[in-house]
């Protein structure tokens, strides 16, 4: 076979493989909005009936299971799709990724490290400021507010003490 047949049958492969990506696309949106539309329909029907509601509860379980297991499904089936397109796309695409994903994984543990920085100055600010709110219940626990009736009382137990 001439290099020509062989370029149109990879054009082919590539192109059938970007139309089942679209269509997994699709899918997965359409059981995105499913998981929102559903759990509306049967909360409505639960009120607008006088029927049993654990009825309505098991057939919204259900309906939660088999709208995941579609998602799996499509999402697995889509994942081994773009692997597939990946090793079919040559060596570029693939290097691609280890890249992006190493700027990305730098990206993440830069944000960390400010976001442990930020924790670490958000805590040296709380202590200082227990410290010096303790400091000043020490000071304010040192002085007494006696009624007159208490500081009568307190002379006549120093005086009696004194003698």
């Amino acid at each position: 076979m001439s290099d020509n047949s062989y370029e149109k049958k990879y054009n082919d492969l590539m192109a059938s493989l970007d139309e089942m990506h679209k269509r997994n696309v699709r899918k997965t949106r359409a059981a995105l909005k499913s998981f929102l539309i559903i759990p509306t329909i049967f909360l409505i029907l639960v009120f607008m009936t006088n029927s049993s509601k654990t009825v309505f509860l098991v057939l919204w379980i259900i309906s939660m299971f088999a709208i995941a297991a579609v998602l799996i499904v499509t999402e697995y089936q889509d994942y081994t799709l773009r692997k597939m397109m990946s090793s079919a796309g040559g060596t570029e695409e693939q290097e691609a990724l280890p890249e992006e994903a190493a700027e990305a994984a730098e990206e993440a543990v830069e944000a960390e490290e400010s976001a442990i920085n930020e924790v670490a100055e958000a805590s040296e600010e709380t202590e200082a400021v227990s410290a010096e709110t303790e400091e000043e219940a020490v000071e304010a626990s040192a002085f007494t507010y006696d009624t007159p009736d208490e500081s009568a009382v307190r002379e006549e137990a120093e005086v009696g003490a004194d003698s």
